[in-house]
């Protein structure tokens, strides 16, 4: 949430008079369409929380990119590896919860979303806070990396803990 609502921000405050800064906004737009159709093609054939947990990595990626290689280079390949998941980490989060809740997935997928809203209220005024504090973008960024990163590990800690039936297992 940080990086994506933040991007252009952070991209002109390290580039300054750089014409570049505004086009990483719409290459992250791209990515994000493009990874939302790779997503649909990947299918449910594969355990949704070894997805989830490449998909966070891929973001945790891209946002800590931004933080330590702020350039023009660091930002589009940012904007691609932040973007290219955003989607589809809706997508195999709802295949998740239907999964776990199965006729229930509604409410589940509820709570998921106000989590998420929740997320986007409280991510940049915090993010805000922290540029204040620190003078600049990097401690929110990292702080956003480590979340997803986090994320990333406590999925494939599931998978490893609760792995799915053999019968119906999905290949990974």
């Amino acid at each position: 949430i940080i990086t994506a609502t933040f991007l252009p921000v952070i991209a002109r405050e390290a580039m300054p008079g750089s014409l570049w800064a505004d086009l990483f906004w719409p290459l992250f737009g791209a990515a994000v369409a493009l990874g939302a159709l790779t997503a649909v093609r990947i299918g449910v054939r594969h355990d949704n929380r070894v997805l989830l947990a490449l998909a966070y990595g891929m973001q945790a990626t891209g946002v800590a990119i931004a933080a330590v290689w702020p350039t023009l280079a660091g930002f589009a390949l940012s904007s691609l590896l932040a973007g290219l998941p955003f989607t589809a980490l809706v997508l195999f989060a709802m295949h998740e919860a239907r999964r776990l809740a199965g006729d229930q997935a509604p409410r589940l997928i509820g709570l998921m979303t106000a989590a998420y809203g929740l997320g986007q209220i409280v991510g940049p005024p915090f993010a805000t806070a922290l540029v204040a504090r620190t003078g600049g973008f990097a401690a929110s960024l990292a702080g956003a990396a480590l979340a997803l990163l986090v994320g990333a590990l406590i999925y494939l800690w599931l998978r490893r803990v609760a792995p799915l039936p053999s019968a119906a297992a999905p290949h990974a």
